[in-house]
């Protein structure tokens, strides 16, 4: 009988050795994961940020040459407005034509 109780007592001895190895190797996959898990989430963040600024610097650029082709266009348009000369007899005449005819 002590020589069963012997074997069960080893069987008993494996079964607590390879429980302490299945939690340790868990335990370790674990942290693993957990490093693993952090390290991507930093290298998307990182991403991110770079496709982010690259987008609003083209964003900043394009809205810049908008600005600048609108602001040419009103300059231009203002200059031309400026070059019309007034005739304010011909518009007068025209109004008293209109008006009380």
């Amino acid at each position: 009988m002590s020589d069963e109780m012997d074997i069960i007592q080893h069987l008993l001895d494996i079964e607590r050795e390879a429980s302490r190895t299945l939690i340790d190797a868990q335990t370790e996959a674990d942290a693993k994961i957990t490093a693993a898990r952090t390290e991507a989430e930093k290298e998307f963040k990182a991403r991110y940020s770079e496709l982010v600024a690259e987008i609003d610097r083209k964003a900043n650029d394009e809205k810049a040459k908008i600005t600048e082709g609108h602001d040419t266009e009103i300059r231009s348009f203002k200059d031309e407005l400026h070059k019309i000369v007034q005739d304010k007899s011909a518009f007068n005449e025209l109004l008293e034509k209109l008006l009380y005819a």
